[in-house]
């Protein structure tokens, strides 16, 4: 019996085999494609979302590049920078992927940018399911603002500007007004003030400042006001300003006192039409001695609240307090040389001012203001590390040893005074 049956099975089971084939193949083929459908499905999606996550991320770079390259008024060579961070950041042929340049969109007004991208990633495994290639997108919008901003550039005029390094300048502070001001005429809670220096500041048409007659109208420059009032913000009430009596002054040496102690351009007070601020800039000339520390001082004037009111052809309510909501203080310094004291034959050392100035600096910061610092075509390294300390960090420090380095500085500063929003 057990030998029979032994016989039999081999046999059935031969007979059940050729019987079933045909169906056996059509069911294993068909699991077969579903299984390789799920698995391609599982490794493409897999696949596509490491390229998504990569494409997101090149379009929030490339969109922040944008905007920082965005004039408010909705000017300026933005797509390059855009294009140039989205390739650098999804290059091509990444992970197989094929993208077209992105789609770029900017508002009327400036204040928003919107980036779209789209790669095309040729699939795998799940081409058996006759899906060829899977379309990937991302968007980024980034919201550029501009906050209420008080900003004073505190500039170098004495004679060392003479020439190309005054024409740089110009250019330099140009770029940053087109940059904070766009293709506007005046931009809402936006005030810039141009306070010059050379031996001294020019407070020319500030009567309020130097009550009693004035020995030149058109070159007002004061003594240095004794200990802490030299270096600091206390308004005429608390110490008054007395006309400069020294060694070049007027009555002495007018010659001097317009070569060496006062500049020919006077401070600016905050103002917000553009055309103003172009107009005191392009009036500045290259003569006299270096008092950054003088300079500074005024500069800090220019945006004190002690001072609110007392500028002659700035706002009322200007300048506003240190701790108004969204509103910003700012000052630049830019000087090309030394502190020079022993030029104007003052009672002071190259030291003792600069210490003024380290001490200026250090107060403006206290209260809140950002200070930038430039040193243009300067060698000496004492002042360079001056100036380095002096600004509201390293990345606020620019040593410009060339007219392009210094308009770049004054382009980062402006686009450092614009804030970045990444909104969706």
């Amino acid at each position: 019996m057990n030998r029979l049956m032994t016989s039999i099975f081999p046999r059935a089971a031969g007979r059940f085999a050729k019987d079933e084939t045909g169906a056996a193949v059509v069911l294993a083929a068909s699991t077969l494609v579903v299984l390789i459908g799920a698995a391609g499905l599982a490794f493409d999606a897999g696949r596509g979302y490491l390229i998504n996550a990569r494409l997101s991320q090149a379009v929030d770079a490339a969109a922040l590049a944008g905007g920082r390259s965005l004039s408010i008024g909705g000017g300026g060579d933005y797509e390059t920078p855009i294009k140039k961070y989205f390739k650098a950041n999804f290059p091509d042929g990444y992970m197989g992927s094929v993208a077209d340049d992105p789609n770029i969109k900017v508002s009327s007004d400036g204040s928003e940018i919107e980036v779209v991208a789209t790669a095309t990633v040729p699939t795998t495994l799940m081409r058996l399911l006759q899906v060829d290639d899977m379309k990937i997108s991302a968007r980024a919008v980034v919201n550029r603002t501009v906050k209420g901003l008080e900003i004073v550039m505190i500039l170098d005029n004495s004679g060392s500007m003479k020439g190309g390094k005054m024409n740089d300048l110009k250019d330099a502070a140009q770029s940053l007004l087109d940059i904070l001001y766009g293709g506007n005429t005046t931009v809402d809670d936006l005030y810039v003030s141009v306070v010059p220096f050379t031996g001294r500041t020019n407070v020319r048409g500030q009567d309020s400042v130097h009550p009693g007659k004035s020995p030149n109208k058109d070159f007002i420059c004061f003594d240095l006001r004794p200990g802490v009032f030299q270096e600091n913000d206390a308004p005429p009430s608390t110490h008054a300003f007395e006309h400069y009596s020294g060694p070049h002054s007027h009555g002495k040496n007018p010659t001097n006192y317009k070569n060496k102690v006062c500049p020919k351009a006077s401070v600016l007070p905050l103002t917000q039409p553009k055309q103003d601020v172009e107009g005191a800039i392009k009036d500045m000339q290259a003569k006299g001695c270096t008092r950054y520390d003088v300079g500074s001082a005024w500069g800090w004037r220019a945006v004190s609240p002690d001072w609110q009111g007392l500028w002659i052809g700035a706002p009322s309510e200007l300048p506003l307090d240190y701790d108004e909501p969204q509103m910003e203080k700012a000052v630049i310094i830019m000087t090309d040389g030394e502190n020079t004291p022993a030029c104007l034959d003052d009672d002071q050392t190259q030291e003792e001012s600069e210490q003024v100035f380290a001490n200026t600096c250090a107060k403006m910061k206290n209260n809140g203001i950002v200070v930038y610092t430039i040193s243009f075509q300067l060698d000496d390294d004492g002042t360079n590390a001056l100036f380095r300390s002096c600004a509201s960090g390293d990345e606020r420090y620019f040593k410009s040893p060339s007219g392009e380095e210094l308009q770049e500085a004054f382009t980062t500063i402006a686009n450092d005074l614009s804030t970045l929003r990444l909104s969706q």
